[in-house]
C-alpha cells in the first residue's frame, strides 16, 4: 500500500476530532442533531485550520445511515465512500482551476439531479474567492434558491474577496488559527500512534513555526521523521526549518544588552555562514524579544535582568522594522546588521563603549526648551501638544530625561519616530547623538 502523509492519514473523520474550532463544531453538531442544516455555508480562515475537513465531516453526518446523534458512524457505505473520496454525491471543486462562468453554469445544471445514494448532494468549493465576477453572478441564483437536496460549502482563505451578495446567502463560520497548546496536544497523539520517537522541545518548536496551521505542523513532523528515521530531534528540526537554537538568540541579545555591537554582528555572521534563512531568524528574534516583553510586564514568559522595559521596547521596535525591511532588501542580512548597530548606538551614544553616565540637572537646556518645542511643533504638529506636557528634568552627556504627568502623553512622545525627530532637534542646539528617556511621574500632585 503506498505511503500516505501524516496529515492525510490522521485527518479528522468526526466532529469530535476537529482541533481548535469548538465554536464551529458545536454549531454544526447542533444543526445536524436538530435537522436544521443550512443550504449554504461559508468557511473562512487561514490555511490548514480545518475548513475542508469540517465540510467533509458535515457531508458524512448528513448522509450517514447509522448516525449516532450528530456524529457520523464512519463505517456505513456512505461514510466510507466519502472518506475515500469516491462518493458521487459529494463533489470537491477547486475554484482556482474551475473559476469561469462555464464551469458554474455546468454546476447549475448538475444540481437539479437528485443524489445517487445519500440524502444530500454536497458541493465543496475550495478557494471560492478565485471565481470570476461572472461566475459569482451565475452562482448567485442557485445559492439563493437551491434544490432541497443540495448543500453548498464554500471555503476561502480570503473572505474579503467574496462578493457581499454571496456572503449574505450563506451561514458564515470563521475558523481561527489553532492555539499552540492544541497543536502540541494533537501532535503528541499523532506521534504516539505513528510510533515516532520525539525529542523534548520538538513539538513546541513545530507548533510555533506552524503558526496555527495543523496541516503545516503535521507536514513538518512528517518531514523530520523521514530525515531521522522515525526519530525526531531538535537538531534535525532546526536544519529543516532554517531556525536557530534558543542559545544563539540568548547570546545575541546578551551581546546587545551589554553594548557589544561587534560580538553581536559576529553572531549574525555565524548564522549566515550556516546557510540559515535570515527572515526566519529575524522572526525568531522578534518572537524571543516579544516573550521577554511579556515577562518584563509580568504577563508570563522569560525575563532578563540586563534589559529594562524601555530598552526591550526599543530593541523590539528595531528588529520588527528590520524584519519588515528584509522583504525588499537585495541583501537580506543588511537590515538585521543595521538594527544591531542601531541598538548598540542607542546604548552607548556612538558605537561600542560603556553605558552613558546618569544625567544631571541642566539649566542651559531648560533655557532653550521653548525653542526646541517650537521646532518640534513645526516638524510634527500632531505630537507637539503631547511633548508640551513634558518637563525636561535632567540632561547630561547627550542624555535627556523627560518627565510626564500622564502615561498617554509619554507613550505618544516615546514612539521611535518621534524620539528621532526630537534627537535631531537637540543636535541643532548641542551637536552630538542624543538619547531620549521618557518617564511618568507617579507622585500625586500637591494640593
Amino acid at each position: 500500500m503506498p505511503y500516505q502523509t501524516l496529515y492525510r492519514t490522521w485527518r479528522p473523520q468526526r466532529f469530535g476530532e476537529i482541533v481548535g474550532q469548538d465554536h464551529v463544531v458545536r454549531t454544526l453538531q447542533n444543526a445536524v442533531r436538530a435537522e436544521r442544516v443550512a443550504h449554504a455555508y461559508l468557511f473562512c480562515g487561514p490555511r490548514g485550520t480545518g475548513k475542508t475537513t469540517a465540510a467533509k465531516v458535515l457531508a458524512k453526518a448528513v448522509n450517514c445511515t447509522e448516525r449516532d446523534g450528530a456524529e457520523p458512524c464512519g463505517e456505513c457505505a456512505s461514510c466510507v465512500s466519502i472518506g475515500t473520496g469516491s462518493a458521487v454525491d459529494v463533489l470537491e471543486i477547486d475554484a482556482a482551476s474551475n473559476r469561469g462562468v462555464d464551469e458554474v453554469r455546468e454546476l447549475r445544471e448538475r444540481v437539479k439531479f437528485h443524489p445517487a445514494a445519500g440524502r444530500f448532494k454536497v458541493y465543496i468549493i475550495d478557494e471560492v474567492h478565485m471565481l470570476t465576477n461572472e461566475a459569482f453572478n451565475a452562482l448567485l441564483k442557485t445559492l439563493e434558491e437551491p434544490p432541497p437536496h443540495v448543500i453548498f460549502v464554500l471555503a476561502t482563505t480570503e473572505p474579503h474577496k467574496v462578493p457581499l451578495t454571496i456572503i449574505s446567502r450563506c451561514q458564515r463560520f470563521d475558523f481561527r488559527r489553532i492555539g499552540r497548546p492544541d497543536l502540541v496536544s494533537r501532535l503528541e497523539e499523532v506521534a504516539a500512534q505513528a510510533g515516532l520517537a520525539v525529542e523534548s522541545g520538538v513539538l513546541a518548536l513545530i507548533a510555533r513555526v506552524a503558526d496555527g496551521s495543523l496541516r503545516d505542523a503535521l507536514g513538518i513532523l512528517d518531514q523530520a521523521a523521514a530525515l531521522g528515521g522515525n526519530r525526531v530531534t531538535l537538531a534535525d528540526l532546526h536544519s529543516i526549518l532554517g531556525t536557530v537554537t534558543g542559545e544563539v538568540l540568548e547570546r545575541l541579545v546578551g551581546h546587545l544588552a551589554a553594548g557589544e555591537t561587534g560580538a553581536a554582528l559576529l553572531v549574525l555572521q555565524e548564522v549566515e555562514a550556516q546557510g540559515k534563512e535570515l527572515r526566519i531568524i529575524a522572526r525568531e528574534l522578534t518572537d524571543y524579544l516579544r516573550g521577554l516583553l511579556y515577562g518584563a510586564f509580568g504577563a508570563g514568559g522569560a525575563t532578563r535582568s540586563d534589559l529594562d522595559r524601555e530598552r526591550l521596547i526599543e530593541f523590539l521596535a528595531l528588529f520588527a522594522r528590520a524584519e519588515q525591511e528584509m522583504r525588499f532588501a537585495t541583501r537580506q542580512i543588511l537590515p538585521l546588521e543595521l538594527a544591531v548597530v542601531r541598538a548598540g548606538r542607542s546604548l552607548s551614544g556612538v558605537g561600542d563603549g560603556p553605558r552613558l553616565p546618569e544625567p544631571e540637572k541642566n539649566l542651559e537646556l531648560e533655557r532653550v526648551w521653548e525653542e526646541v518645542l517650537a521646532e518640534f511643533r513645526r516638524r510634527k504638529p500632531p505630537v507637539a501638544p503631547w511633548l508640551a506636557r513634558a518637563e525636561p528634568v535632567a540632561a547630561g552627556s547627550r542624555k535627556l530625561v523627560l518627565k510626564f504627568r500622564d502615561t498617554l502623553a509619554k507613550e505618544k512622545v516615546a514612539l521611535p519616530e518621534n524620539k528621532v525627530i526630537l534627537e535631531n532637534i537637540l543636535n541643532l542646539f548641542y551637536p552630538g547623538r542624543w538619547q531620549i528617556i521618557c518617564v511618568v511621574d507617579e507622585t500625586p500632585p500637591k494640593r
